[in-house]
Order: C-alpha cells, then structure tokens, then sequence
C-alpha cells in the first residue's frame, strides 16, 4: 500500500510540475527570497524588528527566508495544491483508478503527498536561495546547515502540510472545488497569518520561540527590548536600520516550534484523509439515473436495456439519438462512456448561452454593445443575486463619510466581484460555446467585449464609494478608484487568456489586494494611500496595456487554430 502511494505522489508530481502555474509560483518564492533577505540595499523586508535588521548569518538568512516561505506559500501555493482531484475525473484518470485495488484513503494520501512534493520542491529551491544570499552578502562565511534548514524543517513545512491537507479535503468537498474555495481559504490565511503574530493566536509561524531568542541577544548586546516590536509581512521602511548579530534557532531553542509543527503535522494528516468519509472514488460518476454506463465491451446501456454501438448513436423513437438523451440526462456533466460518446454528443449551452447565439445570427457585424451584452450574461450567469450584494456595498458606501485619502469602503467592495472577474478570459464549465464563438470573425471584438464585461461589475462596486469622494472634493481618489476599477478586469482577462483557467487570477488578487491594504505603496491599485499611491494615470495606463496584451493574444490564437 505504502509503494502504491509513494507511486501515485510521485507521478501526480511529475505531471504538475510541467504546468505553468508551478513555475509561475516557484520564481515567486525565489523572488520574495531575495527580498526576504536582499543582496544590496533594499527599502522592503519580510521580518521586521522594529529599525533593526539581522547580520546574514546561516541562523538569520535561514529564518527570514523560511517566514516568507511560509506566508506567501500558504496562500499563493493552495492554488497550485487544489484541484488535483477534479482534474483526474475530467481527464478519466481517476475512473480508470476507481477500477484498481486502490482504497480511497491511499488515494487521498496520494494526492496528500504529491502536495507535500510540490512544496518540498519550492522549499529546497528557496534554501538554495538563502545559501546563495549568505555567501553573496559576505556577512558571515561560515555556512551552519542545520541552523540554515531547521526553521523550513520545524516552520514552513509543518504549516504548508496543512496548506497540502486542506488542498485535498476542498478537492473532495463540491461547493469547496472552485472560486469559492479560493475565497474561504483567502479567509482562513488572514487568520492563520494575522493570528500568528498575535500573543493569544496559535504561533504557527514559530514567532514566539523567535522573538524570544532574539530580545535574549538584543539584551545581552545592553540593547534595551522593551520597545522592540516584530512583524512578518512585505514592507517597504527608508529608515536607516541598525545591526543585531543572531545565530537562529539551534537545536536546543527548537522544543516549542518542534512541539507546534508535530501537532501540525498531524491535523495535515488528519484533513487530508477526512474526505475519505464521503469520496466515492470515482465509483458513482456513472451510475446516476438515467446516464450511460459502459460495460466491458465497450457498449454504453440504459438503464432500459438499450445498446448504443460505441463510436455510433441509438435512434430512439421520435427521431431522438441516444447522445441527445445521454446529454440531457447528465445534467451538464461530461459523457461518461468516453471519447466515442463525446464525438456523438451535441453541443451544450446553458440558458444564457443560448440566449446569446440566438441573438448572434440579427448582430452579425453588429456593435460591440450586442456583444457586450451577450458577454454580461454570459460572466453573470447563474449570479442574478450577486448584483443585490453590489447594491448592498453601492448603499453602505453612499451611507459612510470618506476618511482620509479614500473610502474606507472601498478596499472591501473590491473583493465581491473577485469569483466573476476570474471566470473572464475562458469558459470555466461553458461546454462548447468555445467552439462555437471560436468560428466568429472578430475575436478583437468578442475580447473587447469581455473586457467591458468584466469593468462593469467593478464599477458596480465602486460606484457608491467615487459618489462620496467626488462629493467630499477627493477628486485624485475618486480618479484612483475608477482607474483600479479598469486594471482589475484587465488583469483577470489576461490570466484567464493565458492559463485559459481561474487559478492564477485567484492566487495573484488576493496577494495584491493583501499588500494595498497594508498600504505597500507599488501594490496600491485603488489609492487608498493618497498621494503614497501610483497616479491614477499610470494604473490606468497599465490596465490598457494588460487589456491590449490579452486582446493581441487571443488574436494570436485565432489567427494560428
């Protein structure tokens, strides 16, 4: 069972490291490495001690590195982690497992342990950066290996065990499966993270044994520790920093963190194979009422006994196929007699597609505003009530005063739209009106019009929020908040053109929205800094320049199909 497992991890693992979101998130680790513990003058830090930074010793490099690690992989890393489990059922790889000896407790441990390899992987990449960096920066020439990879042993990868185990028990949960589960688990890392450097939060990220052993060097060096304060988190501080000489965490400081990660480690263990009490393994994809079974040679059978030659359709009575029933039955799942069965199958299109290629054949030619509308319906289907939420935000907004630069509002209105805006630039679940809008001669066209589509919920949001800062005479903000409203539409049509998937949006948002709200002013896209912020202008010149950017490639790709 043991060598099943292993096998399984390891060849999920091979697959999943040729995809691009691996090496989208693995040049960020190795960059927040550099910033975690830069080479040469540098404003940003990821460990902050108050106006002091640390000599880079093996101990030093080694801890910094690890905490930033742990913080941005544990957000940007479950979006690489999850959706294992669904990709094998839309591949048919996980109904040929349901046919072998596996149980579903190995399977799980499977993808629980092609998880870890995913991070373990990032994690030896990073520790090769915090060497690099130790012997680039010349402060110390003595390379202490286990002070340098105790804090990834004891701190990042116990924390990014539970990052694996949750990955796994959303892939088995249905309403946990998509953007959805991208939102409660951004929710869950506010908490671990912010709770973490709290004295009454669970100190997942070892802060305490850390702090502590640093105020023991500071005092023992007659610097007093009374007004020392620690943080974790991308920072920008111009102040001139001083000095402190640290050695890390050896192996007798280790007692707290070890105790914390193997209680970590252990509930990883226990989310990963929770799912085990109600995955079925793939078992009954096929067996729902009124679907196509397949039986070994190859026939699909209805539950009445009808055959359906495979590669071929069943004329039933009416001048009906067996493929338009089969379709019809599944209720918008995939056909589960294989490939032959998907060549017979008609196209789908759910209620709002088929509204919009009803109204194509009276707009040939026609404007962008039919196409706009066509797009609206399409990104908001089944999310009728999403526009109540927006109004709700607009009503909070008008009914709030301005504080300062911006709208105190208006940070959090930007997060409602976030499931929306990452379903542009793809058809997420749209069977195939891909195919179907992929025959139409415009595509500058049809991405234009998703574009728009996308900027109109932004300004949905917003609305409220410019209303009172126009108002209150904050024009530069109300211009700020227009111009973020324009570059977050922009920005998810270009991650849904070139991964054609929600994942990359929904990992990079909410890393930038995260670094706006702690008022880093590069990542400020709404202004809510003032006059710390980018000029509106020039977000607005980046959201044109992301929308062309996503405009020319699906131009591309028309052109080369």
């Amino acid at each position: 069972m043991v060598t099943r497992i292993g096998a399984l991890a390891l060849a999920d693992f091979r697959e999943r490291r040729r995809r691009p979101g691996y090496l989208v998130v693995l040049l960020g680790t190795l960059a927040l490495g550099l910033l975690a513990a830069p080479i040469g003058e540098s404003r940003w830090q990821v460990f902050q001690v108050t106006d002091l930074h640390g000599r880079y010793t093996s101990g030093y490099v080694g801890t910094v590195t690890a905490l930033g690690g742990a913080v941005w992989l544990s957000l940007a890393g479950f979006g690489v982690a999850r959706g294992a489990i669904p990709r094998d059922k839309r591949s048919g790889v996980g109904q040929v497992l349901a046919a072998t000896p596996m149980s579903r407790i190995a399977y799980l441990a499977g993808k629980f342990g092609s998880n870890l390899l995913l991070f373990g992987s990032m994690l030896l990449a990073l520790a090769g950066t915090a060497l690099a960096v130790q012997l680039l920066k010349g402060d110390s020439g003595h390379v202490d290996a286990v002070r340098l990879l105790l804090p990834y042993v004891l701190i990042t990868l116990p924390l990014l065990a539970v990052v694996a185990g949750c990955a796994v028990l959303f892939d088995t949960l249905p309403g946990l499966r998509g953007g959805l589960g991208a939102t409660v688990w951004f929710a869950v890392w506010l908490v671990l993270v912010l709770g973490a450097q709290t004295s009454d939060g669970l100190d997942v990220l070892g802060m305490r044994r850390i702090t502590a052993s640093i105020r023991e060097v500071l005092a023992a060096g007659g610097r007093p520790t009374d007004g020392v304060e620690f943080g974790v988190g991308l920072t920008a501080d111009d102040r001139v920093l001083g000095t402190f000489d640290w050695p890390g965490l050896g192996p007798g400081k280790a007692g707290g963190p070890a105790a914390t990660g193997a209680l970590l480690t252990a509930v990883a263990v226990g989310l990963a194979l929770l799912g085990s009490l109600w995955f079925r393994r793939f078992d009954g994809a096929s067996t729902r009422p009124g679907t196509t079974r397949l039986r070994p040679g190859g026939t699909g059978v209805r539950p009445g006994g009808t055959g359906v030659p495979p590669g071929g359709t069943g004329v039933r009575p009416g001048g009906r196929t067996e493929g338009a029933d089969r379709e019809v039955a599944g209720a918008g799942a995939a056909p589960e007699s294989g490939p032959a069965a998907f060549a017979a199958a008609p196209a789908r299109l759910t209620s709002a597609q088929a509204t919009s290629a009803r109204l194509a054949p009276a707009h040939r030619g026609g404007t962008v505003l039919a196409a706009l509308a066509g797009e609206l319906r399409i990104l908001v289907q089944g999310w009728w009530l999403w526009w109540a939420g927006a109004a709700a935000i607009s009503a909070v907004a008008l009914s709030v005063a301005p504080a300062g630069p911006s709208h105190a509002v208006l940070p959090f209105a930007m997060l409602w739209p976030m499931l929306l805006w990452s379903r542009m630039g793809h058809r997420a679940g749209g069977g195939s009106i891909e195919e179907l809008l992929g025959a139409c001669p415009s595509p500058l066209r049809r991405g234009l019009a998703a574009l728009l589509a996308g900027i109109v919920p932004a300004l949905a949001v917003v609305a409220g929020s410019v209303v009172r800062l126009l108002g209150a005479g904050e024009h530069r903000a109300a211009a700020g908040a227009l111009a973020g409203a324009l570059l977050i539409p922009a920005l998810a049509l270009l991650c849904g053109t070139v991964t054609r998937g929600p994942r990359l949006f929904q990992t990079l948002y909410p890393l930038l929205w995260y670094g706006m709200i702690n008022h880093v002013g590069g990542l400020d896209f709404l202004g809510v800094t003032g006059q710390r912020a980018p000029a509106p202008a020039a977000v607005a010149g980046l959201a044109a320049a992301l929308a062309l950017a996503s405009l020319a490639l699906g131009a591309i790709r028309h052109a080369t199909r």
